[in-house]
């Protein structure tokens, strides 16, 4: 190899590294993934080709070869993330449709229901509704006279569980105060009996 040989392959290579430099800072991080798999795989291309020897045409087509493949390969991942999306989007879409006749439904029920309460209010009497309130007042009653009774019946079980409790512990006291001096009067009495 001499060396003006040598000197355009660096060139070559050069070159195809400052194109490619280039094209990734127009390109941006908002670039499709189309163009930035063309940038790296005509970058690899290149420095593959450059590697290998090749002179400037070999380099060249390797870094074109490269920026197909990448394409390739940068435009397959690009139409997954867009039918990825698309399936997102319609889902978000028939959520929202969901929700919106989900909220239809219930105002309209809201609606028929007050409908029904209005047309009920109308054939409601007057005499009715004032049978209805003294039968309601007489159910309360008769419920707190339940309750009272429930409660005086729970009282009364309580208290006769005490006034027992009471009864235990005054019972173990006698016991044990009666021990008590009966060894007390058994100790007075020997020391009286002694000489």
């Amino acid at each position: 190899m001499n060396r003006s040989n040598i000197s355009r392959k660096t060139a070559a290579v050069l070159i195809s590294i400052a194109i490619l430099a280039f094209q990734w800072g127009c390109a941006g991080p908002a670039a499709s993934k189309t163009v930035k798999g063309a940038g790296t795989g005509a970058a690899v291309g290149a420095i593959g080709g450059a590697v290998a020897g090749q002179d400037a045409g070999g380099i060249a087509a390797a870094g074109a070869a490269g920026a197909i493949v990448g394409a390739t390969i940068g435009a397959i991942q690009e139409g997954r993330e867009r039918k990825r999306q698309d399936v997102l989007a319609q889902q978000r879409a028939y959520n929202q449709a969901i929700a919106i006749q989900k909220r239809a439904i219930d105002k309209e029920k809201s609606q028929l229901q007050e409908e029904l309460d209005i047309a009920e209010g109308f054939r409601i009497s007057d005499e009715e509704l004032d049978e209805m309130a003294g039968r309601a007042e007489t159910a309360e009653e008769r419920l707190k006279a339940l309750q009272a009774r429930r409660q005086a019946a729970i009282d009364r079980t309580k208290a006769l569980e005490d006034a027992e409790q009471r009864e235990k512990d005054a019972l173990a006291e006698i016991e044990r105060l009666e021990r008590e001096l009966e060894e007390l009067e058994a100790g007075a009495g020997g020391s009286d009996s002694s000489p």
